[in-house]
């Protein structure tokens, strides 16, 4: 365990030291104890799992059911920390193994296999495939690669904020309060394990790009734009992309407003070639989604659906909803008490040692303050749900489709820069008094909300104890601080600005270090005997009964399970929902009865069931202990096989109506290709798999008459087919999946998964980094003449 420890702080460390080099030898200086700060600061939340080898993952939420419910008592996991990161558990770390899965078998990261019989996963994004951080993790195991990937992104949102913050001209100190107080707020810690952290880690970065290209318009001012918009892009949530670039599109324009009209023209010419180079270079990563998307369930509904609704609430409501920017726990915490709905997510909280130093930085005159007002009001009205606001942005393309409450990350990043523009008002200046002022006001205001909140506490169960705890985790640092500024000299101010660095460390250390907790490595998804027997090289797929075994979970014992809790579901395997699962809002398609036909043409062998469970009949139990018990279904069909006769049906609901009569898929399937025809005795033939790896099947078949073959492949576009070496059609099979035709004879059929959404997508990134490199290495052109 120890060398453990050593590999993974010195992955970090390294990482971390190769960051700030690079920062400091092409964007800015950075000082020596700003470094030891900024490499140093991740520990404060992270640190024990650092420090441990440990894993900074809700995974306590995995040992709720069967079979990990077994062994919670050994693993210290019976308690469940914050029961609201179950995404975490269930979505984020899955797909961190399924990317490990490919690299590890030399594959690109093209298909997922463990969930939903197959889906795309560079498509899908959030796995975050091409982020540099993806990468490094590869130097560990998966338990310490989740810890250093956290630990990363907090340090990506500490040094980007820095540096934005350093170059408004605050001091040290006070960009290092700016930036803990961004890195550490609310938003940034709840969604740590979500790729929303590390699209909105970049973000200072990517406004300090656009003010270089106001004030300097140049290429590396332009490059700079373009890294940040990169390290948004791939960190795989392109909603968080387009509020980020939004955001900073408004800030822009402020800093546009303060340089001349030829300054002007040439910057907003470099920052529109920035966005199409980035657009170009990212092309990888946007034509698969964009050649993925119209087959989702999810872009179906976001469009025909979500895009219609209300966004807003009444101004009554959409004060309430705003509480919690100035009491967090207004509505309760996560693991405390009842949370009512809607009340979920992060506010705009940052901490409250941040609000007098905030207030002294919007009564500033620095001309900065003006941008950062307009994107933090909005992004709190946003987070709100205000009218009228709400209802304007929630109109404008993407905005539509999009959940817009979560540009909540502006306001907080905007309180955090006002106070990291304050704290340097206070040295500079010498505003003592202001400070002290605001921070008295912030004092009554928090008394004032927890005196009024006892009724509210009591309906939502929330714990006396608790809220008294978090009450004085506000106010005692924050008059700290207060007192601390009040009564040193004007002389000593910058020390009195390192104490309250150090005092805010330990407030949010204090409000926010329960939020994920850390375990030791042995808990992170140990061997279970239930799954021992099942081989995990054949082409088999899994399940489990009931709300057992949660998707995605299998993938983290490779596992392919024909169910899935997925972000982008494919729509036509969604209308088969109803012949073998029951889909639940947001979450999974949860199986209650796997003796449905349509789950052994889904080729599931492997059934997983509670230790209570009564198999049914005929169904040979594999394992039965502790964890649960392991049935087979003797009735599973193969990956491929030849019906024995199959109809033809264009009309999508027809076609279901029919799947729905069929009591047997090895006796008869549907083509969704040509004119409707009743049935049809298919041509006698074999179909065995030869070869299987997850993006590529291999067939052997034997057929005396020309026949359809059927498969278990979910139908995403990329599916390629060669037969005997050459191309060949592939047809629409029981609604979702891969058919085709092969004719009399012996033949070797290959599916292969290779979009050319994603050829075309590498050519023209590849095509669009050569063009980057070009114009960065090639000479400034010389001036033209004056005329």
């Amino acid at each position: 365990m120890f060398l453990l420890v050593i590999r993974l702080l010195a992955v970090y460390l390294a990482t971390a030291a190769g960051i700030l080099y690079l920062a400091n030898r092409f964007i800015s200086p950075v000082p020596r104890s700003a470094r030891l700060w900024l490499a140093l600061g991740p520990f404060l939340l992270v640190g024990e799992a650092l420090l441990t080898a440990g894993v900074h993952a809700p995974i306590d939420i995995a040992y709720l059911g069967a079979p990990l419910s077994a062994h919670a008592a050994e693993q210290g996991t019976s308690i469940v920390q914050t029961p609201l990161l179950s995404d975490v558990v269930w979505q984020e770390v899955p797909w961190h193994k399924a990317v490990r899965d490919a690299a590890k078998n030399a594959r690109l990261p093209l298909w997922n296999r463990f969930v939903l019989a197959g889906e795309p996963l560079l498509a899908v994004q959030q796995p975050a495939v091409f982020h540099p951080a993806t990468w490094i993790s590869f130097l560990l195991p998966l338990a310490q690669a989740w810890t250093f990937d956290m630990a990363l992104r907090y340090f990506l949102s500490l040094v980007c904020a820095w540096l934005y913050l350093r170059d408004l001209g605050c001091r040290n100190l006070a960009a290092l309060l700016g930036a803990f107080g961004w890195a550490f707020c609310d938003y940034m810690v709840f969604f740590l394990g979500y790729p929303l952290t590390l699209a909105a880690a970049p973000f200072p970065l990517l406004l300090l790009g656009l003010r270089r290209l106001a004030r300097d318009p140049g290429r590396s001012a332009a490059a700079l734009t373009v890294v940040a918009l990169l390290l948004i892009l791939v960190s795989g949530h392109p909603e968080t992309l387009l509020h980020a670039v939004a955001a900073a599109g408004i800030v822009f324009l402020f800093e546009l407003v303060a340089v001349d009209g030829r300054r002007r023209r040439r910057a907003l010419l470099l920052a529109l070639a920035a966005g199409a180079i980035t657009l170009g270079i990212g092309a990888v990563l946007l034509i698969p989604l964009a050649e993925a998307l119209p087959h989702t369930i999810e872009q179906f509904f976001r469009t025909a659906v979500f895009a219609r609704s209300k966004k807003s609430v009444a101004v009554a409501e959409a004060l309430r909803r705003a509480l919690p920017d100035l009491q967090p726990y207004a509505f309760g915490f996560a693991g405390h008490g009842r949370i009512p709905t809607g009340y979920h997510e992060p506010s705009t909280y940052a901490g409250a040692l941040l609000w007098p130093f905030a207030a002294v930085g919007l009564f500033s005159r620095r001309r900065e303050k003006w941008a950062l007002l307009v994107i933090g009001l909005l992004g709190a009205a946003m987070g709100a749900r205000f009218p009228g606001i709400t209802d304007v942005v929630s109109r404008l393309p993407l905005f539509d489709i999009g959940i817009n409450e979560r540009m909540v990350f502006l306001a907080a990043f905007a309180t955090a820069a006002l106070a990291a523009i304050g704290a340097d008002e206070l040295v500079r200046e010498g505003r003592r008094a202001a400070v002290a002022a605001a921070g008295i006001c912030g004092l009554a205001v928090a008394a004032l909300l927890q005196a009024t909140g006892g009724a509210r506490f009591t309906a939502i169960g929330l714990p006396d104890e608790f809220f008294r705890f978090r009450f004085l985790a506000m106010m005692i640092p924050l008059a700290a601080a207060v007192l601390l500024c009040a009564l040193t000299p004007r002389r000593r101010l910058g020390l009195a600005l390192a104490g309250c660095l150090v005092i805010f460390a330990v407030e949010r250390r204090l409000e926010e270090g329960d939020v994920y907790p850390t375990y030791r490595s042995a808990a992170f998804y140990p061997p279970l005997a239930a799954f021992a027997s099942i081989p995990r090289t054949a082409p088999w797929r899994t399940t489990a009964v009931g709300i057992h075994f949660i998707p995605n979970i299998a993938t983290l014992y490779e596992l392919e399970d024909v169910r899935g809790y997925e972000a982008m579901t494919f729509k036509p395997l969604w209308d088969t929902f109803a012949l073998w699962c029951i889909p639940q809002p947001v979450w999974f398609n949860r199986i209650d009865d796997p003796t449905r036909p349509f789950l052994s043409f889904l080729n599931v062998r492997w059934v997983f069931a509670p230790p209570d469970y009564a198999p049914p009949a005929g169904w040979p139990v594999r394992y039965r202990g502790a964890e649960g018990m392991l049935l087979e279904n003797p009735g599973a069909l193969p990956r491929a096989f030849a019906p024995r006769a199959y109809a033809t049906e264009a009309d999508a609901g027809a076609r279901l109506g029919i799947l729905a009569g069929i009591t047997d898929f090895r006796e008869r399937g549907i083509v969704g290709d040509g004119p409707s025809r009743g049935w049809t005795a298919n041509g006698a033939a074999s179909v065995a798999v030869s070869g299987y790896l997850p993006q590529e099947m291999r067939l052997k078949v034997h057929a005396d008459a020309p026949a359809v073959v059927g498969t278990s492949m979910t139908a995403w576009p990329g599916w390629k087919l060669s037969i005997d070496g050459e191309k060949a059609p592939l047809l629409s099979y029981n609604h979702a999946f891969l058919g085709f035709r092969v004719p009399a004879g012996d033949h070797d059929a290959v599916l292969r998964y290779a979009p050319d959404s994603f050829r075309a997508g590498a050519a023209v990134s590849v095509l669009s980094l050569a063009l980057s490199a070009f114009l960065l290495r090639r000479r400034r052109l010389a001036p033209a003449a004056p005329r």
